[in-house]
């Protein structure tokens, strides 16, 4: 059984993104434009590559930034 599998998804324009899932949790782990990418990239994750299997959910969530600290920095080094 393969930890990693590559589900095919139709974008609004007709086209297709290849996105890499995690088995057990289902959790979207890397999406891309090519099927190649997609397939060498689980290839890379079922022969154990990064979590073998088991991604730590709190790995995979988008962290929200109260603040843009690149524009922080230019405008504090500007003045």
């Amino acid at each position: 059984m393969n930890n990693y599998h590559i589900v095919p998804l139709k974008t609004e324009d007709f086209d297709f993104i290849w996105c890499v899932i995690e088995t057990s949790s289902r959790q979207l782990i890397k999406a891309y434009e090519f099927e190649d990418e997609s397939e060498e990239y689980c290839k890379f994750l079922n022969k154990g590559g990064a979590f073998d299997g088991w991604t730590p959910s709190f790995i995979l969530q988008e962290v929200v930034m109260q603040s843009d600290v690149n524009q922080e920095f230019k405008s504090f080094l500007s003045e």
